[in-house]
This record gives structure tokens, sequence and C-alpha cells, in this order.
């Protein structure tokens, strides 16, 4: 297991500079902060896991909440930091494993991920982690989708989605394009995760009062404000958010 988080750190570490040039991952922030506010209408001690370079992380410290954000990419971790300074924002980033978090118990008020639970080895140990560290009567938040399928269509999209990438994030999409496939094996959620799945696995890490939002309205706005071949390749399947409560002792 420890192979296969060192070939994934090493994956994102080389991805820092370029991540958020890619669709999805830094685009809407004012549609984000208002999800965001929804979410957390008054002002809570958060932690951000995967914070990679940081959106969720920003925009949270934005509207007011003390921020913690790990990530177990020393490289995803600098542009957040970079970009913590460049907005005057004070929020904590530490290096650390998603599933095996360094907190003590119940030392947050709430936890969120975003786009995460696809490249974790183990997303239920990692779900018991959160819900570990989050306090009595805290959330834990997981925003993911289902990325990816096997349909002749699907790679036919993730074609077009390497010459997108070609042509305009200026990067070699055959060269490092992702993980290699003895990796996504791996991977649980690779692909995408399944919410009826994840809803399971919250049951199961202690959480309660487990609810499921569709997003898919967001995947769709982001698109159209996506170049060309962009708006073919990336059509999500599903995108959504799933929200559980810590109600009993851990």
């Amino acid at each position: 297991m420890s192979t296969v988080k060192e070939k994934i750190m090493e994956y994102w570490d080389s991805r820092g500079e370029d991540y958020d040039k890619s669709p999805g991952h830094a685009n809407l922030p004012e549609v984000w902060k208002e999800v965001l506010s929804n979410l957390f209408e008054r002002k809570m001690r958060i932690l951000d896991v995967g914070a990679g370079t940081g959106f969720l992380a920003l925009i949270l410290a934005e509207l007011g909440h003390e921020v913690f954000g790990i990530d177990l990419s020393k490289g995803m971790l600098e542009v957040a930091r970079e970009k913590a300074r460049k907005s005057k924002l004070s929020i904590e980033f530490k290096l650390g494993d998603a599933e095996n978090l360094p907190f003590e118990n119940g030392s947050f008020d709430a936890v969120i991920c975003r786009h995460l639970l696809w490249t974790l080895p183990n997303p239920q140990k990692a779900l018991k982690e959160w819900s570990r560290v989050v306090r009595e009567g805290g959330k834990v938040v997981a925003i993911d989708g289902v990325w990816l399928d096997k349909s002749p269509v699907v790679r036919l999209r993730r074609f077009i989605g390497r010459l997108a990438i070609a042509v305009y994030e200026k990067r070699n999409p055959w060269k490092g394009y992702h993980y290699q496939k003895e990796i996504n094996k791996m991977l649980p959620f690779y692909g995408g995760s399944d919410p009826e799945k994840v809803v399971e696995m919250f049951g199961r890490a202690n959480l309660s009062n487990i609810s499921v939002k569709d997003l898919s309205w967001i995947g769709k706005m982001m698109l159209r404000s996506q170049p060309f071949l962009y708006r073919i390749a990336w059509r999500n399947k599903a995108y959504f958010m799933i929200e559980g409560f810590k109600l009993n002792t851990y």
C-alpha cells in the first residue's frame, strides 16, 4: 500500500503547477462560495481533506471559517500556500494522508473533501478517520462524481479530452497522463464513485442523517464556460454531494 501511495504522491507532485488549468478544478468560485455558504451557515473549524491547490480551503477561509488543509502531495500544497499568501488568508496546510489523519479525536466541526474518493486505496478507512476527527454533532461532506466508464462513447470522449489537454493546457496527455494501470486497480472508486455505495460507507463510519444532493447543475455551468473540445469530452454521468452527521460518540 505504501508503494501505491508513493506513486500517487509522485503524480500529484508533478501536477501542482498545471492542476488549476484543468476544467472543474478551479472554476466557478462564486458558485462554490454560495454552495459552501449554505452548507456551513456559522463559523466553523473545518478540515479540507485532499486540499490540493486549496480551491475549497481558500473559499472557506474567505467566508470566515478557521480552515485546515491536508494533502499527500507537497507539490500541490506549495501552490495552495502561495495562493493563500497572495490572498492574505490564514490557512494551515499540512502534509499528510487522508486515511491516517494526524489530528486528535473531535478536532473539527466539519470535514470536507472534493474529487478525492476516487484516488483513495481504502476509502472506508478514510471515512472512519474523517468521522473520528469530527466532534459529536459535526458533519462530514464528500463532493464527488462518476467520471468514466468503459463504454465506447466514453472512451471516445477520453481521447478527445486528451486532445483538449494538449491544445489548451500545453502538456503532453500521453506522457504521465494518469496513474499506471496497476495503480488504478488498487483504487476501488477509480473512474468515479457510486453515491449509493458512498452512503453505505458513511453509515459504517458512524455517520447518520445522511443525504445526497445533486450537483449536476454545477457541471453543466462549468462546461458552458469551457472551450469546444472540453465541452465534448467532459460530461459527467453524475455529480453529487453527500453529507452525514456524527450524532453519537465514535
